[in-house]
């Protein structure tokens, strides 16, 4: 969906993309705007860490950038990694664009930390609310002031109420020529307000392919080969995940701790699956993307174990613990894969319908299957060093 309203300026390529990975929506973009045809609102969907909001800002960036005429008076390009509204705009310092997520305080959540006994239960801060949208509309009026566009970033549009989508609503019909407005969620489906969606230009992340994700590492973040490799295989696709784990080495150990406490649900008591049922729809309400991570976690995890089943060591995503998975599938028919696998959906789907999480988890921990620990030497670590 263009903006028919504007009229065609003509502008230089794009360059300079912090986004990788994803040719066809960088190319869509950067020709739009060359022909001065962008849309007033965009709605990017993709997996987590799929590069989503790398590209809402790259957007931001190439709204607001110029081009920079060279020692021949010409302007061949706008270089998204060079110019100095694109820095402001990435460093969060820029005055016409903003985030908004679930934990952003808009003005009706200070107003009511000053007026209330609110104690800033998280369970009231799950999802864009109308208080954001009030405040988007409010800026929205007000021409911009360092650059040339006006963007407002919506992450997690999947958890926005109604109230706040019939507000938006009115925005996205009435659109301002300096004002972009972008949504950003995982799929087109999780966005239950279907007359947002229509209102706005569909840009469709899917996973990277492993061998640019490793190149890009190597070459741009000057990454040594096998630890690219191993970067970009454990990613399953998802760039930002690669990024992230190279800056902060405890994601790799948290990944790995998840891929054994599994192990240790699937080879444990009753007892064991009812404390993790627990203690995990407890963190629901404190931390709930942490938790439909873990739920992400536990559907790769079972991928594995599929694999191991089919001998296709190769397609393994942790190479690493391919003996686990291999001690563990060796137990299991393939109906008990395939049911641990639609389990864990059916859970994803319940938390995201708001059912009470412990209950939705020992349902789980009940429909998952058993494995015998006996066969699954590679948990016996206390064993190994006795020996």
């Amino acid at each position: 969906m263009t903006d028919s309203a504007s009229p065609a300026v003509h502008r230089p390529p794009v360059v300079g993309w912090t986004t990788f990975g994803h040719p066809g929506a960088t190319r869509l973009l950067s020709k739009s705007s060359e022909s001065g045809r962008l849309a007033h609102a965009y709605l990017i969907t993709g997996p987590e860490k799929i590069g989503k909001r790398t590209l809402a800002i790259d957007i931001a960036c190439m709204v607001n950038s110029e081009p920079v005429v060279d020692m021949f008076g010409e302007s061949p390009n706008i270089d998204l990694a060079s110019s100095h509204q694109a820095e402001r705009i990435r460093r969060g310092i820029h005055s016409d664009v903003r985030v908004i997520d679930p934990e952003t305080v808009s003005s009706e959540d200070e107003k009511k930390k000053t007026s209330s006994n609110n104690r800033g239960d998280r369970r009231v801060r799950m999802g864009i609310r109308i208080g954001h949208i009030r405040d988007l509309i409010e800026e929205s009026i007000t021409a911009p002031f360092e650059g040339t566009k006006k963007v407002f970033i919506i992450d997690a549009a999947d958890r926005m109420n109604d109230e706040a989508a019939n507000a938006l609503l009115k925005t996205l019909e009435e659109p301002s020529e300096d004002v972009i407005i972008i949504l950003i969620a995982p799929s087109v489906e999780s966005v239950t307000q279907s007359t947002v969606v229509s209102r706005c230009q569909l840009i469709e992340l899917r996973p990277v392919d492993i061998e640019v994700i490793e190149s890009e590492l190597i070459e741009r973040f000057e990454v040594d080969e096998a630890k690219a490799h191993s970067l970009a295989r454990l990613s399953r696709g998802c760039p930002g995940w690669a990024i992230d784990a190279l800056n902060d080495p405890t994601i790799i150990d948290a990944h790995n701790q998840a891929v054994l406490r599994f192990a240790e649900i699937i080879t444990g008591n009753i007892e064991e699956r009812f404390r993790y049922a627990r203690q995990t729809g407890g963190q629901f309400w404190r931390d709930r993307d942490a938790v439909m991570a873990e739920m992400q976690r536990w559907l790769e995890w079972w991928r594995d174990v599929a694999m191991m089943r089919h001998k296709l060591d190769d397609h393994v995503t942790n190479i690493e613990w391919s003996d686990l998975f291999s001690e563990i599938a060796s137990q299991l028919k393939e109906a008990q894969i395939s049911g641990a696998v639609t389990s864990i959906q059916d859970a994803q789907s319940a938390l995201e319908a708001n059912a009470v999480p412990q209950l939705t988890f020992e349902v789980l921990m009940l429909d998952l299957p058993w494995a015998d620990p006996a066969k699954v030497p590679s948990l016996n670590f206390e064993d190994e060093a006795e020996d």
